[in-house]
């Protein structure tokens, strides 16, 4: 990903203003429907649009250029010569793919915004042949998804599998030698690694390279000759493709060699699919050859470039059933219903924190939660229980695995590392058929469109949606300036609190379509939104009514620690303390007591981990000084030239 990082300590403010009484406006009932005529009108209008924006998940705005794999296309011709001249033609194969920009022509990118969180983009293409539904006429009609089948009766390797989780990666690669073990039953097998070339995989290559020697003595294979049985090629992809063998060979020298030549790229893209397409490219004319069967095993710990996995997903499937080839990934989880972790990074000149954005799914093809967390970009990482919706249909499709690997996170913010229920979360399995199929379903369902409407309308990744929702999170230690600060953010929070009060009329409306829905997953979806709606007006209104106190009878200023410390300001905290209690109690009450139905009825799954995490937060606000350690990172003396600035990473 390469979004923009977002700050902790946010710039100041603007010149001092006076600031005003934030009292009177109250979410009250009686204005709870008050405007919702108007905005279920213009609901109704836009729900076949809407329902369309559910398909494509939210994308960060990216500033980076358009990076494409160069694929032509493989021509099947008959084996005119012996093969012995074909394998030495092989050998001479380039081993680095050219990095250029698809022309336009060929993308389809041309006019796009780029994918993964920011305003949800139309696919227009893939409603060239569908009638949409009339808005005026809307029937209320279910959504009834078929459950997508995991093949479990069959044996393992005619069917692929959607999530199996695994201990690390020992666990992963014993089971991996299994289904070698399986495809070499049937006859000779070419396996392809294509590692990410992230820098936070270079441990996990590591790891392979130590196991794979395992691999091959557990299969008994070990050797040089031309007849082996197993083969083994090595390729890495970041916004390009690399090819680190120019023959897949059982040397393990080689094999060993090729994988620590992985490199490091720097750019933060991670181009998935098109690796995969040019990984089956590069290696299905030696599979046809050798007469060999063909696998894949992709080795990521993000879910890849959003708008490429949208646009090639498809297009990857087909090229591994074309080619045959299974596809196994040992993966990550991915975040619940959010397309990004955040990463945690120190500028190692001033001590500023950073968070760093890296692409974790979303588990599902379109947009099922919140992407806010009440005060702007959610900054937690909840897991979801699945595996990114891209790469477990990649190997589901393909006759493969997806390994779900433990985190094992570093620096990762908020992360609420928790294990769910196998058995609980079966009911909640996201549905893995295409994007374009889902979107079929969703423009006939009514309580999909309201869903994905105030989702939408709540993106705080477009730019006017921030504007309102985008909530300042850290006040400046100067008192004027926290002032104007404070005042800017009153003007947001009434516009704020007038939406959601319209937001959650129309999602009370929705109740019976809830109530009717058969799908377990659309009603814990429904739930959880509304319980939040509701707490995060209680946040906006406790948060106006806090700040405005705050100014009018302002704290001394705190004493640090130690002389070393210094006061930056102070940073903004939910606690159980409440400020407007008399306003604000009736919802609290409705809210807690929906979130901890929530847990009562979705036990062991996200959903009940998510509403005890809205309960945990509490749903007053405070502001608590922030210090600053001196001695970690000590002023320049005199005039010393200033070091360059230290260039913030792209993961």
């Amino acid at each position: 990903m390469s979004q923009a990082p977002v700050p902790i300590h946010m710039p100041a403010g603007q010149p001092p203003l006076d600031v005003p009484e934030f009292g009177d406006a109250q979410p009250a009932s009686g204005n709870l429907l008050k405007g919702s005529s108007s905005f279920l009108a213009s609901l109704i209008f836009h729900m076949s649009l809407v329902i369309l924006l559910a398909l494509v998940t939210f994308d960060p705005p990216i500033d980076r250029a358009d990076h494409a794999v160069v694929l032509d296309d493989v021509v099947e011709e008959p084996l005119e010569r012996p093969l012995e001249d074909e394998l030495d033609e092989l050998e001479h194969l380039a081993t680095e793919m050219s990095i250029t920009s698809m022309p336009s022509a060929v993308s389809g990118l041309s006019g796009m915004a780029p994918a993964s969180l920011a305003a949800p983009q139309l696919e227009t293409k893939l409603l060239e042949d569908m009638l949409g539904p009339d808005v005026t006429q809307v029937e209320m009609q279910l959504l009834n998804k078929p459950n997508d089948t995991l093949m479990k009766e069959l044996p393992v390797g005619t069917q692929g599998v959607a999530n199996v989780v695994v201990g690390d990666y020992n666990e992963a690669m014993d089971r991996l030698t299994q289904e070698l073990v399986w495809m070499l039953d049937k006859g000779e097998v070419a396996v392809v690694w294509l590692f990410d070339q992230s820098e936070s995989m270079k441990d996990d290559q590591l790891k392979i390279r130590q196991r794979i020697h395992r691999v091959y003595d557990e299969l008994g294979l070990v050797g040089v000759a031309k007849d082996e049985a197993l083969t083994t090629g090595v390729a890495s992809y970041g916004s390009g493709f690399e090819l680190h063998t120019r023959t897949p060979t059982s040397n393990r020298e080689e094999i060993d060699e090729a994988i620590a030549e992985v490199p490091v790229d720097p750019s933060g893209e991670e181009l998935t699919c098109q690796a995969i397409m040019e990984a089956v490219k590069r290696h299905r004319r030696y599979a046809q050859i050798s007469k060999r069967q063909l696998a894949i095993v992709l080795v990521t710990d993000e879910s890849g470039n959003d708008d490429n996995n949208q646009r090639y997903l498809e297009e990857a499937i087909q090229a591994c059933r074309r080619a045959d080839s299974r596809v196994y990934v040992l993966g990550r989880e991915a975040m619940f219903g959010y397309p990004e972790a955040q990463v945690r990074w120190e500028d190692p000149q001033n001590g500023n924190i950073h968070l760093l954005p890296i692409d974790r799914g979303p588990e599902t093809a379109i947009v099922e939660q919140l992407q806010t967390d009440g005060f702007g970009i959610r900054r937690d990482a909840m897991p979801s229980g699945y595996g990114p919706y891209e790469q477990v249909r990649l190997a589901k499709e393909t006759g493969g695995i997806f390994f779900m690997l433990p985190g094992e996170e570093k620096n990762i913010n908020e992360l609420n590392d928790r294990r769910y229920d196998v058995a609980a979360m079966e009911p909640y399995r996201p549905d893995l058929r295409p994007r374009r199929d889902q979107m079929r379903d969703a423009m006939q369902d009514p309580l999909q469109a309201v869903l994905s409407k105030v989702i939408y309308d709540l993106n705080p990744y477009e730019a006017s949606v921030a504007n309102v929702i985008e909530i300042r999170r850290f006040f400046s230690a100067d008192f004027e300036q926290l002032s104007t600060q404070v005042r800017m953010e009153q003007a947001k929070m009434l516009t704020y609190i007038d939406y959601l009060d319209k937001a959650i009329a129309a999602i009370e409306k929705a109740a019976p379509l809830r109530d009717a829905s058969p799908n377990v997953r659309q009603q814990a979806n429904y739930d959880l939104l509304y319980a939040q709606l509701l707490a995060y007006r209680v946040r906006a209104y406790e948060y106006g009514a806090y700040v405005t106190e705050f100014v009018k009878n302002p704290p001394r200023v705190p004493q640090p620690p130690t002389p070393k410390h210094e006061f930056r300001g102070w940073s903004l905290d939910t606690v159980n303390k409440l400020s407007a209690e008399s306003i604000t109690k009736a919802d609290i009450e409705h809210s807690r007591e929906l979130l901890n139905e929530i847990i009562a009825e979705h036990p062991g799954t996200p959903w009940a981990s998510r509403a005890k995490w809205e309960l945990e937060r509490g749903f007053g606000i405070q502001l608590v000084p922030s210090f600053f350690d001196t001695t970690r990172f000590p002023r320049r003396r005199g005039n010393a030239p200033a070091p360059p600035p230290t260039p913030i990473p792209k993961l």
